[in-house]
């Protein structure tokens, strides 16, 4: 909790000179993720994520800190991205995948670091219940004789190629040679894990079901039946295997439940069945009596028991969003919350303590717009959203406002600290964040809402929210503009209320929406009359607002969507940005956004 204060006296005494956020502020940023509690509860190993402004790349390294509250302390350093910390069974050690090559195994008491060598290069990993052994995936193209007719020299460029696997491997944990656990057509997928006798490996496959590998030849048994499965979690006596499965039929959207079944894949059934929301990050309590896991709800997010009877007990309740979650034998539980990592027990009241805030300096200098809930009717329901304001906002005011859409994937927003929103909110710009119908977190039915009017009922939410906005009369509603991927195209044919349209890699968007291939079956952007009839290009004739498209490189779907535009004189551009993701681009990226509606919602003539 001293670290809760002192973050807080930082900031309070930076207020007086703090600065305004801008894009650049993304190479000074730093976040915790993939936290690990110990075993023994007494220690947490975390990343922290940071950009590296000579190398231009994001990075991640290890760090350490004790849950009574000692000063972080760093275990690697150098500009590349560590992944997968794990501790040992008996809290000594911890295992992780480094940027720099292989697996790194390091004593922390005498510090003694190993570097394991498996090739190919690893993808995920876990330790044996006695910590003699890693299990790892890796990517492993299988072989292809090449065709006879063939010259060497095509062969990188020739097609088909056959599809790669992942397969499972196993290696001593103290140094030695990898060796396959699973055979030349199995195809992993996610994370492997052991059972407590070290006998057998369970894991996912690409098929969607979980399998588990014998050790002793590698045959692999299959222990579920239906659906799509993943994250294997097997209860600390061995006797049962808790996991997460999604129906697999094709649908808008399903739920995704939590299960248990007996070790042989006997009794599966249902836990927490009557909770409608997805579980994340399944964890067994120390006794193998009761499986805790996360789960979005409405705009937060929460940690929840669920027991053998089928009884859910939730266990935090504050608004917030919290990002993985990992439990010790103790009870003792640690997840990030916002940009900080926190600790807590899940058998009392959680009152979390704050146990490392990279972020907590570059917060204390710079000026941060509160955010406001806000909830509205829209056909009949009720839609959550966040406006996120500039710093000394005056209620007497009036504000340009951005409707910023996440839909590539969608996602559930909250009231998490976004440093996109603040950096628009820096400008002037009030930022409006909404979870229209269709968006996870909300439970089945809400999720389910969009069974053939998609984008459209999505899109009817999203105006209906501007509205909303703009009646509490600080908004300028000659100063709007929207941001997002498909459903910004669509707004686009739609409205004719916004002075400025930011389309962002639109249908690179649409073809990562899983709910769109389920019924659509094809991409919006050819002739409408081979479509749906709601695509955007139906209708395009309405397109007037100025737009400017962010695209891939390349990317020929945005390339024709930026020929419509152009084609129908709309004030239109187009910027290919390269090396999308990189912090580089993402600056570049937010820098154009910012220029392009800045100039055009300037004040209209009503």
């Amino acid at each position: 909790m001293a670290k809760t204060s002192l973050a807080l006296l930082l900031y309070a005494a930076g207020a007086w000179a703090a600065q305004p956020w801008s894009p650049a502020d993304l190479w000074n940023w730093r976040t915790a993720a993939s936290p690990r509690i110990s075993p023994d509860g007494r220690q947490v190993v975390y990343l922290e994520r940071w950009n590296d402004r000579p190398t231009g790349t994001a990075c991640a390294n290890l760090w350490l800190v004790s849950t009574a509250g000692a000063p972080p302390l760093r275990l690697t350093e150098g500009p590349w991205r560590d992944r997968s910390p794990r501790w040992s069974p008996d809290s000594t050690r911890i295992a992780w995948i480094s940027g720099g090559g292989g697996i790194h195994v390091l004593q922390l008491q005498p510090r003694q670091e190993v570097t394991l060598a498996p090739a190919p290069g690893p993808v995920a990993l876990a330790w044996s219940a006695d910590g003699k052994w890693l299990a790892f995936t890796a990517v492993t193209p299988p072989p292809s004789p090449a065709p006879s007719w063939a010259p060497p020299e095509i062969l990188p460029w020739l097609w088909p190629r056959p599809p790669a696997r992942t397969a499972v491997f196993a290696v001593p944990s103290a140094g030695g040679p990898a060796r396959p656990i699973t055979g030349p057509d199995f195809d992993a997928s996610g994370d492997p894990v052991w059972m407590p006798d070290g006998k057998s490996i369970v894991t996912a496959a690409s098929d969607g079901e979980l399998y588990a590998i014998r050790i002793a030849d590698a045959t692999a048994r299959r222990l579920t039946q239906t659906g799509r499965n993943a994250n294997p979690v097997p209860s600390p006596d061995g006797a049962r295997i808790a996991w997460l499965s999604t129906d697999s039929r094709p649908t808008s959207y399903s739920i995704r439940k939590l299960y248990v079944m007996n070790a042989d894949g006997s009794r599966a059934k249902v836990l927490a069945g009557a909770l409608d929301r997805d579980p994340a990050h399944p964890q067994w309590s120390n006794d193998s009596r009761t499986v805790y896991f996360t789960a979005d709800d409405s705009g937060s997010t929460h940690v929840f028991a669920a027991r053998a009877d089928g009884t859910v007990r939730q266990v935090t309740r504050a608004v917030e969003r919290l990002h993985a979650f990992s439990l010790a034998d103790n009870g003792r539980a640690v997840t990030v919350r916002s940009s900080e990592v926190v600790t807590f027990t899940v058998d009392l009241p959680p009152s979390p303590a704050v146990l490392a805030a990279p972020a907590a300096p570059l917060l204390a200098g710079r000026a941060t717009g509160a955010v406001e809930q806000v909830d509205f009717p829209s056909a009949g329901r009720t839609i959550q959203a966040w406006i996120v304001k500039p710093p000394g906002f005056d209620a007497a005011k009036k504000y340009p406002l951005l409707l910023d859409i996440q839909d590539a994937p969608r996602r559930m927003v909250g009231p998490e600290f976004s440093l996109r929103a603040q950096i628009f909110a820096a400008r002037g710009w009030l930022v409006l964040r909404v979870n229209p119908r269709g968006t996870p977190g909300y439970g089945e039915e809400f999720g389910r809402l969009l069974p053939s009017r998609f984008p459209g009922d999505d899109a009817d939410d999203l105006l209906a929210a501007v509205d909303f906005v703009v009646s509490k009369g600080y908004a300028d509603p000659r100063r709007l503009a929207v941001s997002g991927g498909l459903l910004a195209a669509w707004i686009l044919g739609h409205s004719d209320r916004f002075a400025a349209v930011v389309a962002r890699r639109a249908i690179v968007d649409f073809a990562l929406d899983p709910r769109a291939a389920a019924w659509m079956g094809a991409l919006p952007w050819e002739d409408p009359e081979q479509y749906h009839t709601h695509s955007p290009l139906y209708f395009a004739q309405n397109w007037k607002t100025p737009t400017l498209v962010l695209a891939a490189d390349p990317d020929p779907q945005a390339d024709e969507f930026y020929s419509a535009l152009q084609q129908r004189k709309v004030n239109s551009a187009l910027v290919r940005i390269p090396n999308a993701g990189s912090p580089a681009a993402r600056i570049l990226e937010l820098d154009t956004i910012l220029a392009w509606i800045d100039t055009h919602t300037l004040p209209r003539e009503p």
